[in-house]
Order: structure tokens, then C-alpha cells, then sequence
């Protein structure tokens, strides 16, 4: 009981700061939801920002969301352990400039070949004037993928050395951009106003966190190896959760595909139900996971398996116990839910017919989204 004692005390300290971090970003998520919601309701328009959305996010998902971070951090968290910070810099300035290499390799190539994919793979039912904005709109949201993946790292990094402060800050300002820019420019701009939002929220996700590096001393040089015995190592690592998350994404693109060809707003009504399934998933899931992950990292480091395995049961118990109810009630108070946060402005009652359709699916995978975050790390 002792040797968990620590570990769990400080989980809890840093769960409780990011879950109220997380409660802040997700209430902004919310309120960006709603003020999208207002201006565009489920449209066209909207429904070509979501479709052109897709594979920029699976791009940042697969090579720097939560696989890079999964992979990264026990492989810097370890080196840190052996008080080996200057090699541990060094990893992190290697594994970064791959990664923005990479980021921006595959940026290019999907702006060139961004109409093809619109109009085969990923909204083949849009009309040819959809698809044209469907294309605009992505190039211009490719820029974001490269900041989001250093930003992603860069919020590894932070991690590792337990600061949880600026990385959960840096959704917040990420959606505060996006809400100015609906807010503001939306009226004059229409759905370009989104993009807008976009890029320069990815640009302020990168720079909050930029005083954390200043503050752990970061050493950045210009090299850049694969024959690096830790950048293999995270390589290696991140196999196993790309294609977790591979899987995931490829649901995603599937939803579009199949409801580009269904009436207006299918593809909005969609994404409405799933923000707002996330809002108790990140609360809960995304928070515990944030906090913990360092911790797994540690233990696993030091050996110390039986902590782990205690360390982890407890997190999946505490998960569960927060979760099942929340599912139940998403589910049982879906319509009165959409109504209240959603219903206004161009957001209609037909709009939230399709929603509450969509949120009841789920609503039930839930409990399954939030123990994933947790045994995917």
C-alpha cells in the first residue's frame, strides 16, 4: 500500500488540476459548438468544413496525436529517470525536426492531391460546388497539422517532467480562437472564418506552452538520425497505437464518406453528437489518462510492475465508477441536452432531431472510448 501511496497521491493532484483545466476547454468547446451552431446550424457549408477537417486531423492523429506522445514520453521519462537530461534533449530535438519533416511532407502531398481525395474517397456524394470548398478548405487547414504535431510533442515533453499547467491551458486558447473567429468573421467570411480560427488557434496552442520549455532549460539542435537507438525506440512504440488510432480515424472517414451522400447536415448532425459524447469523455477520461500516463511511464522505467498493475486497476476502477452514469444520463437526457446547449439561431428543432439520433449510438460507447484512453497508453 505504501509504494502506491505516492504514486496515486500524485496523480490525484495533477488529475484534479487538469480535469479542471479540461472542464474549462471543454466548456469553450461547448460554447464554440454553440456559437458554430448559431451561424451555420447543420448546412452545407458546415458540412464541407467537417469533411475537409478529416484528413488533416487524421494526418496530426496517426504521426503526432496520441501515438507520438504514448511512444515518446516512457522513452524521455526514462532518460530523465537516469538523470540523463542532456541526452534526453537530445532525443526530443531529433524526434521533433523528424517529425516536422514528416508533417510536412505529407502536408504537401495531400494539398496536391487534395481534389482526388474529396471527390473518390472522402465525400464522393457532395455536389461538385461542395467539393470545391470541401478542397479549398483543406489546403488552408493542412498549415495547422505541422503546428499541432510540434505543439503535441512539445506537450509530451512538458508531461514528463509532471507540468500539466500550460499543455491544458493550450486547448483553451486553441478554442477561444475558433470562437472569435466564428464570432467576428463567420458574418463577413462565412465557413472560411472556421479555417481562420483554425490556424491561428494551432499557432497559440504551440506558443503557451512555449515559456514550460524556457523554464526546463529545452536544447534544440539541427540533427536529425534514424539510426538513433531512441528514436527507434519510439518508432517501435508507436506501432501498436497507430493502428489503434488507425482504426478509429478510418470510422471517421467512413461516417463522412456514407453521409456526404445523405441529406444536408448529416455529416454536422454527426460531429454535434460526438463533441458532445467528448465533453464527459475528456472530463473524465482525458484528464485521468493525462495525469496517470507520466506516472505508467515511471513505474515502467523503474520496474516496478506490480505498482503498475495496482497503479492502473485503481485509475480503471475510479474511471468506470465516473462514466457508467454519465453514460446513462447522455443517453436518457439527449434531447433536452441538445436543446438547451444547441437549439438557437440557424440550430433548428430538425437539427436537433438528427443530433439526439446520432448521440443515443453514442452515448452507449462511452464507458468503451473513456477505458481505451486509459489501456491504449
Amino acid at each position: 500500500m505504501t509504494t502506491n501511496a505516492s504514486p496515486l497521491s500524485r496523480i490525484a493532484r495533477a488529475a484534479t488540476l487538469v480535469m479542471a483545466l479540461f472542464v474549462v476547454s471543454r466548456a469553450l468547446g461547448l460554447v464554440r459548438e454553440m456559437v458554430i451552431g448559431a451561424q451555420f446550424g447543420t448546412s452545407a457549408d458546415l458540412d464541407a468544413y467537417l469533411a475537409a477537417f478529416r484528413l488533416p486531423d487524421l494526418l496530426f492523429t496517426l504521426v503526432a496525436g496520441g501515438a507520438l506522445a504514448s511512444a515518446f514520453i516512457p522513452t524521455f521519462s526514462e532518460r530523465l529517470a537516469r538523470d540523463d537530461e542532456s541526452d534526453a534533449w537530445d532525443l526530443a530535438a531529433k524526434v521533433a525536426n523528424l517529425l516536422v519533416l514528416a508533417l510536412t511532407v505529407l502536408a504537401v502531398l495531400a494539398g496536391i492531391f487534395a481534389q482526388p481525395l474529396v471527390e473518390h474517397i472522402i465525400a464522393p456524394g457532395f455536389s461538385p460546388e461542395q467539393q470545391a470548398l470541401t478542397v479549398s478548405l483543406m489546403r488552408w487547414m493542412l498549415v495547422s497539422t505541422v503546428i499541432f504535431g510540434l505543439s503535441g510533442l512539445v506537450m509530451g515533453i512538458l508531461n514528463a517532467y509532471q507540468h500539466f499547467l500550460l499543455p491544458a491551458l493550450a486547448p483553451v486558447f486553441y478554442n477561444l480562437a475558433i470562437i472569435l473567429a466564428a464570432w467576428l468573421l463567420a458574418p463577413s467570411m462565412g465557413v472560411q472564418a472556421l479555417v481562420v480560427g483554425v490556424v491561428v488557434g494551432a499557432i497559440l496552442h504551440l506558443l503557451v506552452q512555449v515559456p514550460g520549455l524556457v523554464h526546463f532549460h529545452a536544447r534544440w539542435t539541427p540533427s536529425l538520425s534514424l539510426a538513433d537507438p531512441g528514436v527507434r525506440e519510439v518508432l517501435r512504440l508507436m506501432g501498436p497505437r497507430v493502428l489503434g488510432l488507425a482504426v478509429v480515424q478510418v470510422n471517421f472517414m467512413v461516417n463522412i464518406f456514407l453521409a456526404s451522400g445523405l441529406v444536408e447536415g448529416s455529416i454536422s448532425a454527426l460531429n454535434y453528437a460526438w463533441l458532445i459524447m467528448l465533453l464527459p469523455q475528456g472530463i473524465f477520461a482525458q484528464a485521468i489518462a493525462t495525469a496517470a500516463f507520466p506516472t505508467f511511464s515511471h513505474q515502467a522505467a523503474k520496474g516496478q510492475r506490480t505498482a503498475l498493475q495496482d497503479t492502473l486497476g485503481c485509475i480503471l476502477a475510479l474511471l468506470l465508477f465516473l462514466t457508467i452514469p454519465a453514460a446513462v444520463l447522455l443517453y436518457q437526457l439527449r434531447f433536452p441536452i441538445i436543446s438547451l446547449l444547441l437549439e438557437r439561431g440557424a440550430f433548428d428543432a430538425h437539427a436537433t432531431a438528427m443530433t439526439a439520433y446520432a448521440l443515443a449510438f453514442f452515448s452507449i460507447g462511452l464507458v468503451g472510448h473513456a477505458v481505451v484512453e486509459i489501456t491504449a497508453r
